[in-house]
């Protein structure tokens, strides 16, 4: 279902327009201003901006795609040295070093549901750094030198995954894009058609068409809309069940 939602909430913008053809075809008695094969080369703009804005969004949503996977397996990684260096050392408890990694991965889930600022993830993972720090005073000096880099790799995906959830891709491009949206509308609504079955076949077809492909766009551009209950706003957001998945495997081992 959640497949077709984009599609669902589009349908009554379409149905908006082609009752305003409607009217003005059978209520107003007026058929169209200008042949539709004027309209082509507006329309044929409006396909080509599209498809340059969608590349430009797919482009970062496939680097998006990654993090999850990448955050999961710095976060694992992380517990891998955790475990190896407690190993002969009885004064480093396992079982409190996982809890410390367990409430860093609960931060980075909170934030992706919009549950935390993006200060707080940042602060947390300047506090799992204090966790590393206690290795080094207790005997396990190797084990925190491995410790920094991954947890640096960890800061490195949350600050990519921040900059992709704060900006949008040239917003200038955007408004250009609504623009010819709003004249392709515009002018399918003043075009006269060769027959009723072509006027209102190819009225709600394009603009089905182009209303569709501007919000998949920015649904797109935004892979990481997800709601405080941890339910997708959207139709194309990127699954966080990397993350999710590792945390319920920490959870079961701190016991």
């Amino acid at each position: 279902m959640l497949k077709w939602k984009l599609m669902l909430t589009t349908l009554p913008v379409v149905a908006a327009v082609t009752a305003v053809k409607v009217g003005l075809e059978f209520g107003a008695g007026w058929s169209g201003a200008v042949d539709f094969s004027d309209v082509g080369v507006v329309v044929t703009a409006g396909v080509f901006l599209t498809g340059f804005l969608l590349a430009g969004t797919i482009a970062d949503y496939k680097e998006a795609e990654k993090l999850p996977s990448q955050i999961a397996t710095t976060l694992e990684v992380l517990e891998e040295i955790l475990v190896l260096a407690t190993s002969n050392r009885p004064a480093l408890n396992v079982v409190e070093l996982r809890k410390s990694l367990l409430s860093l991965t609960d931060t980075i889930i909170d934030w992706f549901y919009t549950r935390k600022t993006s200060a707080v993830v940042f602060e947390a993972m300047a506090d799992f750094n204090l966790v590393l720090q206690s290795l080094e005073k207790n005997g396990a000096g190797p084990y925190a030198s491995r410790g920094v880099p991954q947890l640096a790799n960890l800061r490195s995906n949350v600050s990519r995954a921040d900059v992709i959830k704060r900006t949008s891709f040239l917003p200038p491009a955007y408004a250009l894009l609504e623009t010819v949206l709003a004249l392709v509308v515009g002018l399918i609504l003043a075009a006269k058609y060769k027959s009723l079955l072509a006027e209102f076949v190819l009225v709600p077809v394009l603009t089905l068409i182009y209303v569709y492909m501007l919000r998949l766009i920015r649904d797109v551009d935004d892979p990481f809309d997800y709601s405080p209950d941890g339910k997708q706003r959207g139709g194309a957001e990127v699954e966080m069940f990397p993350i999710i998945e590792y945390r319920e495997r920490l959870a079961k081992r701190v016991g």
